[in-house]
C-alpha cells in the first residue's frame, strides 16, 4: 500500500514523502496512529492544503522527542527473571518487556519497533539497548536482568565501574586470604602448643617413673639382702651293743 507520511518515521521517510509499506503495517499501526494518509488524489490535495500546519506539528513532535531522549538517556531498568545456575533464563526478555518497564518508570510510551534489539535477551546480565526516539534521534538505556533486585543493582554498578568493582573484589579476596592464613597459622600455633605441652608431660612422666625406680633400687640393695645357705645336717653315730 502507498501512503503519505504526515510525520517523520524512522526507516520510512520525512513528512510529505509517498512510500510503499505492507498493508498490515499500514492498516494496523500507521493509519490508526495518524502517522500516514492513504496515497490518493484526495489525500494529496488535503496534505498540500494542510502542509504548513502538519510541518508545524512535526516540529513540535521533534522538540518533544528531544526532551524524551534526554530524559531516558542512561535510564537503568531492572527486570527480574528466574534463571538456571549457568545464567540462562527460563524464557526471554523482549522489546515488549522493555517498553512496559519504561512506561512503568517514566510514563513514556514507545512501540516495540522503537526498541532496537537484534535478538531477544536470554541470559542474566546487563545490556545496553538503543531506542529510536525520533528520526535520526536515539537514546541508550541499560537493562539489567537478574534473579533479585539487589543482584540487578550490583550488576549495573559493576557494568558502570568495572575497574573499581574489580579492585574492591580483589581487596576483599586478599583480606579473605590473609584471614584464612592467620586462621591457619593460629590453628598451627595451637597444635604446636598442644604438642609441646604433651611432650613436656611425657618427659615429666618419664622423670617421675625414673625417680620412683631409683628410690626402689636404694631400698632393695644387695647389702641389705641376706641369703640363707642350707648347712648339711650332722649324721648320728650308731652305738654298739
Amino acid at each position: 500500500m502507498e501512503v503519505i507520511l504526515i510525520e517523520n518515521i524512522e526507516k520510512l521517510g520525512k513528512v510529505g514523502d509517498v512510500v510503499k509499506v505492507k498493508d498490515g503495517y499500514a492498516r494496523n499501526y500507521l493509519i490508526p496512529k495518524k502517522k500516514v494518509l492513504r496515497a490518493n488524489k484526495e489525500n494529496l490535495k488535503v496534505f498540500e492544503e494542510k502542509k504548513s500546519s502538519i510541518e508545524a506539528e512535526e516540529n513540535k513532535r521533534k522538540e518533544k522527542s528531544e526532551e524524551i531522549a534526554k530524559k531516558i538517556q542512561g535510564l537503568e531498568i531492572l527486570i527480574i527473571r528466574n534463571a538456571a545456575e549457568n545464567g540462562q533464563l527460563y524464557g526471554s526478555v523482549t522489546s515488549k518487556d522493555i517498553v512496559k518497564e519504561i512506561f512503568l518508570l517514566n510514563k513514556i510510551q514507545f512501540i516495540n519497533e522503537q526498541i532496537n534489539l537484534k535478538k531477544t535477551l536470554k541470559s542474566i546480565g546487563v545490556f545496553e539497548v538503543e531506542i529510536s526516539v525520533y528520526t535520526n534521534l536515539k537514546a541508550k538505556i541499560l537493562v539489567s536482568i537478574a534473579k533479585t533486585k539487589e543482584l540487578g543493582l550490583e550488576q549495573i554498578k559493576e557494568f558502570k565501574n568495572p575497574k573499581k568493582i574489580k579492585k574492591v573484589k580483589e581487596e576483599k579476596e586478599d583480606k579473605n586470604i590473609k584471614k584464612d592464613e592467620n586462621k591457619e597459622k593460629s590453628e598451627l600455633d595451637t597444635k604446636d602448643l598442644i604438642q609441646e605441652i604433651e611432650k613436656k608431660e611425657e618427659v615429666s612422666k618419664k622423670k617421675e617413673v625414673a625417680t620412683k625406680s631409683n628410690k626402689v633400687k636404694k631400698k632393695v640393695s644387695p647389702k641389705s639382702v641376706k641369703t640363707k645357705e642350707s648347712k648339711p645336717k650332722p649324721k648320728k653315730k650308731k652305738t654298739k651293743k
